[in-house]
């Protein structure tokens, strides 16, 4: 029993608990990440206000300065960071809201959750670690 538990949880996402302060402290650390690394993608997860919710805001980070070819006609316009947010299950950049900053992002986009929500992710970033669900 022990082996399955550890193997469907590896096999699932990793949920936070999270306010909007850590979200933004979190927001500007992948940005500057990938902005100092030249990196083109800097993130994609999901937010709900619950953790058994079924509408989920997916939100994908890109920086637009790191050359490359541009997926969709409308990314050639693109410069520096875009925040795109959506509640489907990829981001598509000619329909989705698009954010150049986290304080934007979260003023906006996150103005009707509680005061806590929840983030899920693929990957465990080391600086979310103590909020772990």
């Amino acid at each position: 029993m022990g082996l399955f538990n550890k193997m469907k949880k590896f096999f699932s996402c990793f949920k936070y608990k999270l306010d909007r302060e850590i979200l933004r402290e979190y927001l500007q650390h992948t940005i500057n990440f990938a902005v100092e690394n030249k990196l083109p993608f800097c993130d994609e997860f999901y937010i709900a206000d619950s953790l058994d919710a079924k509408d989920r805001l997916h939100v994908a980070i890109l920086n637009y300065d790191v050359p490359g070819e541009a997926v969709y006609e409308i990314e050639k316009s693109f410069k520096g960071i875009v925040i795109f947010a959506n509640h489907e299950k990829c981001y598509n950049p000619e329909n989705d809201h698009k954010y150049i900053n986290a304080e934007d992002f979260i003023s906006r986009e996150l103005c009707t959750l509680p005061e806590e929500f929840f983030v899920f992710m693929d990957m465990a970033p080391t600086m979310l670690e103590q909020y772990e669900i």
